[in-house]
């Protein structure tokens, strides 16, 4: 019989026990089986259990669906393998190991942990082969059943192979201000280049259909409102995939997502950033308003108040925007988690906060140079669209390196 052990190794450690067919795993009620915790996403991911393996697939969730340390979209879950969901570690036993496997299991402690496959030098190897003393993932060997029991075997020799137990080598120290100079090369890492320039031509559509729909007047007004809705959602969306596949370890950037239900997929990251950026400049805003039924004898403070209260919201809002893209929930912005989280990593969020400051002004004098040097219709607007998506790319990229090197400290999903 197979299971999903939760929290393996742990003192809250429980079961799921596996039956033949597909069960979803998620936050909410209404999944096979519910996983409480705020990393996983209301419909996080599907197990399908065959008598011959057991396979996952992510149902696009917000933190990932991983396998060992190696996101996947759909992949073969292989017995003693670690499930992470979001936070969440599940392991999957098998109660009925063949008399093979137990050798093998004599055997590891002969094989070098730490290796990386043969063939996919990225992948931690997983697997040995006694006979040709090969090394491989799970993606370079064949899996057939024997006797009901999903089994590995070598591609050049057909003998059975053993797990191995890999143990990842010491990381290397990188400084985080490494890590920040590193983040503007990672927009041209794998699809990258392609990602940025074929968001930038949807923007540019959305932009000219919005120009276009001002000469339909009322018309016009609603096209504008819904259009500003989808390029603004729809840019959010992308936005948070870069923190969250960054603070899961990826080094390449994520596809744009799909639209598969406008109220999920757009709607609600566009409100998202709404309420985050309306909860961080609270206090100016009410000032502004205050500012303008005040008498010429109230106004003497309100100038330095409100800019203090402007600078207090440009500070607060990249933790509280990462929040928010962590936990896909608005209510991440409670002062109760983001002021303590920026005081426990302060100098690199410091840090963090100067870096996005100094690319927010690059963007701002690009774009006000670019249409006096550059006389030529549309020609500013396209390079300074490409450009802009370039930099927002990478502050989301630093503000998940800022989560991703100080996850422990910040403690968001400890239970």
């Amino acid at each position: 019989m197979r299971r999903l052990i939760v929290n393996p190794g742990t003192d809250s450690a429980w079961e799921i026990p596996l039956q033949n067919g597909v069960a979803t795993l998620g936050r909410v009620d209404g999944n096979d089986y519910v996983l409480d915790h705020p990393s996983v996403s209301s419909h996080h991911c599907e197990i399908s259990v065959q008598a011959s393996a057991v396979a996952v697939k992510d149902l696009g969730s917000s933190n990932g669906t991983f396998i060992g340390e190696q996101p996947v979209t759909e992949s073969r879950l292989l017995p003693g393998q670690i499930l992470r969901i979001g936070e969440v570690n599940l392991q999957l036993e098998d109660t009925a190991p063949s008399a093979a496997s137990v050798s093998a299991q004599a055997t590891v402690s002969a094989v070098a942990a730490g290796t990386h496959c043969r063939y996919h030098s990225r992948n931690p190897a997983r697997l040995f082969c006694p006979k040709c003393h090969g090394s491989y993932c799970e993606m370079c060997v064949n899996v057939r059943a024997v006797g009901g029991i999903s089994k590995s075997f070598c591609r050049a020799c057909a003998v059975e192979c053993m797990p191995v137990q890999f143990t990842e080598e010491e990381p290397v120290e990188i400084s985080f201000a490494s890590q920040i100079a590193g983040a503007f090369k990672y927009p041209f890492k794998g699809d990258g280049v392609v990602l940025i320039c074929v968001g930038t031509i949807l923007f540019l559509v959305v932009d000219g259909a919005r120009w276009v729909s001002r000469f339909a007047f009322i018309y016009g007004l609603i096209a504008v409102i819904l259009l500003t809705i989808f390029g603004t959602g729809y840019l959010t969306a992308f936005l948070r995939r870069v923190i969250t596949s960054t603070a899961a370890g990826d080094e390449e950037m994520p596809e744009w997502p799909e639209m598969e239900d406008f109220s999920s997929d757009v709607f609600a990251p566009f409100m998202q950033l709404i309420g985050t950026v309306v909860f961080c400049f609270a206090p100016m805003i009410g000032l502004t308003i205050y500012a303008l039924g005040a008498g010429p004898g109230d106004s003497s403070w309100l100038g330095w108040a409100t800019t203090t209260a402007m600078l207090f919201g440009c500070v607060y809002f990249p933790m509280a925007f990462t929040a928010v893209a962590m936990s896909d929930s608005v209510l991440a912005v409670n002062p109760m988690v983001v002021i303590p989280s920026i005081m426990k990593v302060l100098r690199q969020y410091v840090l963090t906060v100067v870096v996005l400051a100094v690319i927010l002004l690059a963007r701002w004098l690009l774009h006000s140079l670019l249409e006096k040097i550059l006389p030529v219709p549309l020609l500013p607007t396209i390079i300074t669209s490409l450009i802009g998506l370039y930099l927002l790319v990478v502050e989301m990229r630093i503000l998940g390196l800022l989560y991703r090197s100080n996850k422990d400290r910040l403690g968001w999903y400890r239970s």
